[in-house]
């Protein structure tokens, strides 16, 4: 039985999620718009092992997002997560938070437009098949009617991960194809994680890091 810690934390839901076999055990989630997910990360962590009388040691893997996304929340999840595996020996799972967002909406049938807000217009982006297989690799850009209409088609829908993305691109695409709002949550990496440890594809714990994308804003 392969129980997986799932943790997301590249927007400001810091995301702990406990599955068994690919079913839900239980989640914890809270939005904190200071990005405090050093102190809700780990009490997070303690608190759903100990609801589901399970530690550290009971963990199959734990898998967690590796953006792109808020830089600090990135090195935050990363860090922690690198702290648990390393002297306890569990296995480690990357997953890409374009694709977690996009695992959300896989019932449906059509190619998944990824969009997660980074600053102004400018958006990190990956399109997928209903497969979920990658079409467009992770990158970020600025995004207007011009470039946005030259990648959908009749068989494309949108994700975007917030309210004032959600406004934003329904006003520039004028509603030509179906928009979601979902937020970023370990709960939608429950079927990927599960599927990567049946398929032993694990990170190496020394030389993971973030997919930031772009460099770390500095001031």
């Amino acid at each position: 039985m392969s129980i997986i810690l799932n943790i997301e934390t590249s927007s400001k839901n810091c995301s702990v999620c406990l599955s068994s076999t690919g079913k839900i055990l239980s989640y914890i989630e809270k939005e904190d718009k200071e990005y405090r997910h050093s102190e809700l990360l780990t009490s997070s962590i303690q608190k759903i092992l100990i609801q589901n009388n399970l530690s550290v040691n009971d963990l199959s893997a734990i898998s967690v997002g590796i953006g792109p996304g808020s830089f600090t929340g990135l090195r935050i999840g990363l860090s922690v997560v690198k702290g648990l595996c390393y002297p306890h020996n569990i296995k480690l799972i990357g997953l890409s938070s374009l694709k977690i967002i996009a695992n959300s909406l896989l019932d449906k049938n059509k190619n998944i437009i990824s969009l997660i807000k980074d600053k102004g217009e400018h958006f990190y982006m990956s399109v997928f098949n209903s497969d979920l297989k990658e079409i467009i690799q992770p990158k970020v850009q600025q995004i207007d009617s011009d470039s946005i209409k030259s990648i959908l088609d009749k068989k494309s829908i949108i994700v975007v991960n917030s309210d004032d993305a959600y406004e934003y691109i329904s006003k520039i695409i004028k509603r030509e194809v179906d928009i979601f709002k979902r937020t970023i949550s370990s709960v939608d990496m429950i079927r990927l994680s599960h599927k990567l440890f049946d398929e032993k594809k694990f990170e190496d714990i020394a030389y993971i890091e973030p997919l930031y994308i772009k460099k770390p804003y500095v001031s």
